[in-house]
């Protein structure tokens, strides 16, 4: 198997990160948990209760939206993604990222000047293309 070239374009088909929908579910249950337990009228419990239920349903949403369908790079045309609508934009590469071991946050910015994030886990793309954009993200873009 050769190894691509480190100028050759980037194309990630992006898939909402089973693990960082697990985090989100298991973080709202441990808060569900915890009030369940705490020493309190019935009735302030179900208050807080459904208000924990309403952020899990607000942060799914927010996760799904948020997650683009693909991210591309190539030295003709730069970055650019598509969102979950099918609308790609063009952007700009931050100097900022974050490269954990399980996930990474990639810093964007459009030509209108609005910041975009973009978090990968491990799951979100293949093992390749996450390699691909840790070291674009580490060492930066080929230039022209």
């Amino acid at each position: 198997m050769s190894l691509p070239a480190y100028g050759e374009p980037l194309e990630l088909n992006i898939r909402p990160s089973r693990q960082v929908a697990s985090l989100l579910l298991a973080i709202h249950l441990t808060a569900a948990v915890v009030i369940a337990q705490l020493p309190m009228a019935l009735t302030s419990r179900l208050a807080i209760l459904a208000a924990i239920l309403a952020s899990l349903i607000w942060s799914g949403v927010m996760f799904w939206r948020r997650t683009p369908k693909k991210l591309l790079w190539s030295r003709e045309q730069g970055w650019r993604i598509t969102d979950r609508r099918g609308i790609t934009h063009d952007l700009d590469l931050l100097p900022q990222a974050y490269l954990g071991n399980w996930m990474m946050v990639a810093h964007f910015q459009t030509s209108r000047g609005k910041r975009r994030a973009v978090m990968l886990a491990r799951d979100s793309c293949s093992a390749d293309g996450l390699r691909r954009l840790r070291v674009m993200l580490r060492y930066g873009t080929p230039k022209h």
